[in-house]
């Protein structure tokens, strides 16, 4: 079907601004008044606090105000952004005596200066007991291990959770050849360009203000009023143009300190991490030990899966057991016997929170590279052998509740194969590859996410204010976090409409005046805000019949909208009419009709994107040096709303997926129990010279429950691509590879990207 707006691409509506440096990031705001505030961090993984010595630090100039455990509410949280949850445990403290891992809060300080802070802080004198840290899921879990949270679990092993179908037992019986393998992946950062930041002004009139880097503004509202014992109309979180998300602004971060210092000194407080502190005390990507045992027939059917995965959640749970759900069910094979038992683990570790795929990664690696390894030993290609046991339109994915509407994947096959076709073709056109040490091949990984939270818990609202003069204001509380959702989420409401992108103003994810959203995570704004926006459109286009047909006096089933007009039959032939010139007769036109559409969505189902990703690697076999050459990704999300902002997406999930496959991870020194990787000189994340040359291929597909057949492709993008690289290196190399990163563990003699 052809679209007036959708399916176009067309430039982000903030590029302008961000463009000529206009655009205000939360650390560009400054209010009347306003302070800065700083936290201290502990230094330890595992430590209780004996006393804190203030006495110096009050006394340097510019210090108005030093917060200590005892200054603040004593209540346990959950600083996820998640909707409530029985799977969310509240173990964390606003500010602790007893610091779980290095980074904890221990004080906070506000001052006139950022300086005064840093001094401040200095001179805090705290006396430690240094406790023995345990960093490692393996020695957690262990029965003489002593828990981190004994009020909440008397063990480390702090969630199991369970997803099935069929009888394992029966699957494997049913099996030819059984197969096991264990496979690692690591922590890593989100290392967005902005820090978390926020500036928190709680007013004369007992109301509190918060400008802040947040993917989960309704969900920090909710929070925060339960801590501060406020209610939550009483709370305006704003957020402001973002530098991007990945997950770790989907929960709180400074901003009930932010809070409590500004109601103590009556000032604005500002509070913006610093890169180390980024990089140690912000939650990070859970590292996962994953165990499988696959049964497969001799004709090379999946007949049995059974995975058992500890995922290190860090020393507060924040979202783990969510994160290990969502991984339990992010399978994209007909598996007819499947069983997932997922660990969620405390350690000692920074916590681990939200990151791009949101648990999809860590299983994906391990199930494609060993699918890959069980083909070959079956004598089969790959590539055939997976798509053998590919789901289908009509097949549900394992412990899903409802079969798929949509899939594309063979699409997303045969034009991701016809782009590695043609590299081929032209690399030996240009020469082949004469140096004997250098060995190059192909490896390809299949995935698919999900559209909105797997939980079923993504719900959007929108509301649709149509002026006289035919323009649009847009009210929506999704969240734009660099991705372009606003343009996206105009595009379809333009479309609805039949208006110009141009024509239509948005106000987002300010709580006091736009409507509810769960937050912008899980992959959920084309489909589940988009939905929302596609029905309150829908709304407003009936109000608009209904206002037409009073003024033209005839009934509503001789009034309709088509292609982008108003259409009303009448006894003398046809009147079309624009959104301007309809809004015009029904407004002005004697029968006062103010016309709003309204509506909300909840994602009772989540339709999943799939992929397909290639990766062509060399290694040097002499030197160790790997050489990542081409990335292709294919995708099948649906209806492309803005095909350019999908594969822009599509290009920023490729680039994360190289880091995580081949150096980004999380280090701590074993002797000093200290965070290594604190900042980005110690901490690799792949550069532009780093990066192969990348071809994006977007199926044209459709999901009847999408808007205008959309389905999502944030998280998606950076899925696949650790395996396909892994197994590219392995074809390249014979050696087997079983844990990520790819560094000089595996190549002895030396390693370069």
């Amino acid at each position: 079907m052809t679209y007036r707006v959708v399916g176009k691409s067309h430039p982000r509506l903030e590029s302008i601004k961000k463009s000529l440096g206009q655009a205000k990031y939360t650390d560009d705001y400054v209010l009347p008044n306003m302070v800065h505030g700083m936290i201290l961090r502990s230094p330890y993984a595992h430590a209780k606090v004996k006393n804190i010595d203030k006495s110096y630090a009050e006394k340097v100039p510019g210090v108005l105000k030093i917060l200590l455990p005892q200054d603040v509410p004593n209540k346990l949280f959950n600083c996820s952004g998640n909707p409530p949850s029985p799977l969310l445990f509240e173990d964390e403290r606003i500010l602790t005596d007893h610091p779980l891992y290095m980074g904890d809060r221990i004080a906070a300080v506000a001052a006139v200066t950022k300086e005064a802070c840093k001094e401040a802080l200095d001179k805090l004198i705290v006396e430690y007991e240094e406790l023995n840290p345990i960093f490692d899921v393996r020695e957690a879990i262990k029965e003489d291990a002593e828990p981190l949270h004994p009020e909440i679990c008397g063990s480390n092993m702090i969630k199991k959770i369970e997803a099935s179908q069929g009888d394992i037992n029966k699957g494997f019986e049913e099996s030819d050849f059984i197969f096991e393998d264990v496979f690692y992946t690591p922590t890593i950062q989100n290392v967005s360009m902005e820090p978390n930041g926020c500036i928190c002004d709680y007013t004369i009139e007992n109301k509190l203000n918060i400008i802040s880097t947040s993917q989960t503004p309704f969900q920090e509202r909710r929070i925060l009023a339960k801590l501060l014992d406020m209610k939550e109309n009483d709370i305006r979180i704003i957020k402001p143009i973002m530098g991007g998300g990945f997950g770790e602004r989907q929960q709180l971060h400074n901003q009930h300190i932010g809070a409590i210092l500004s109601k103590s000194i009556g000032r604005p407080v500002k509070i913006i991490n610093t890169r180390e502190e980024q990089m140690y005390a912000s939650v990070v990507r859970h590292s996962a030990e994953i165990q499988l045992k696959i049964g497969v027939t001799k004709d090379g059917y999946i007949k049995a899966f059974k995975a058992k995965a500890y995922y290190n959640t860090g020393a507060y749970t924040t979202h783990g057991p969510t994160v290990v759900a969502a991984s339990s069910r992010k399978t994209n094979y007909n598996i007819p016997h499947y069983l997932f038992e997922g660990y969620c683990v405390l350690t000692n570790s920074t916590p681990s929170g939200a990151v791009r795929g949101y648990g999809n990664p860590q299983m994906t690696f391990a199930r494609e590279v060993m699918l890959d390894r069980i083909a070959k030993k079956l004598d089969m290609d790959p590539i055939e052998f997976k798509m053998k046991n590919h789901v289908k339109v009509g097949d549900k994915l394992p412990a899903a509740t409802s079969p798929l509407l949509s899939c594309a994947t063979e699409e997303c096959l045969k034009g991701g194969e016809q782009i590695r076709k043609r590299i081929d073709e032209e690399e030996l056109k240009n020469g082949v590859q004469d140096d004997p040490n250098i060995k190059e091949a192909w490896g390809v990984a299949f995935c698919c996410h999900t559209s909105g939270p797997s939980s079923k818990e993504g719900m959007s609202s929108s509301v649709i204010l149509i002026n006289d003069d035919g323009t649009v204001n847009l009210l929506i509380g999704s969240a734009d976090i660099g991705q372009g959702s606003e343009t996206v989420l105009s595009q379809i409401a333009a479309e609805g409409l039949g208006i110009d992108l141009k024509d239509i103003t948005v106000t987002a994810s300010d709580t006091q005046f736009t409507p509810y959203d769960t937050g912008t995570f899980a992959s959920s704004q084309t489909y589940v805000a988009g939905n929302a926006i596609f029905l309150a459109a829908k709304d407003a286009r009936e109000k608009i019949i209904k206002g037409l047909a009073k003024f033209y006096n005839t009934q509503e089933q001789y009034v309709a909208f088509e292609d982008g007009s108003f259409i009303i039959k009448l006894s003398n032939g046809c009147t079309k009419l624009t959104l301007k010139e309809a809004i015009s007769k029904i407004t002005f036109g004697g029968k006062g009709v103010i016309i709003t559409g309204s509506s909300s969505y909840k994602a009772e189902e989540a339709p999943p994107p799939f992929a397909v990703c290639w990766a062509k690697a060399a290694v040097d076999i002499k030197t160790g040096s790997i050489h990542l050459k081409h990335i292709i990704e294919a995708v099948d999300v649906g209806k492309a709303i803005n095909p350019e902002l999908v594969e822009g997406q599509v290009q920023g999930g490729i680039s994360m997926g190289v880091g995580y496959a081949m150096m980004e991870q999380i280090q701590i020194d074993k002797k000093t129990k200290k965070v290594l990787s604190s900042d980005l000189l110690h901490y690799g994340v792949p550069l532009a010279l780093d990066m192969p040359e990348i071809h994006v291929y977007i199926a044209d597909g459709h999901e009847p429950t999408g808007p205008f057949g959309a389905k999502s492709v944030g998280e998606l993008s950076t899925v696949p691509v650790a395996a396909a690289i892994a197994i590219a290196i392995s074809n390249a190399t014979g050696e087997e590879i079983n844990r990520i990163p790819i560094t000089h563990s595996y190549y002895p003699k030396g390693f370069n990207i």
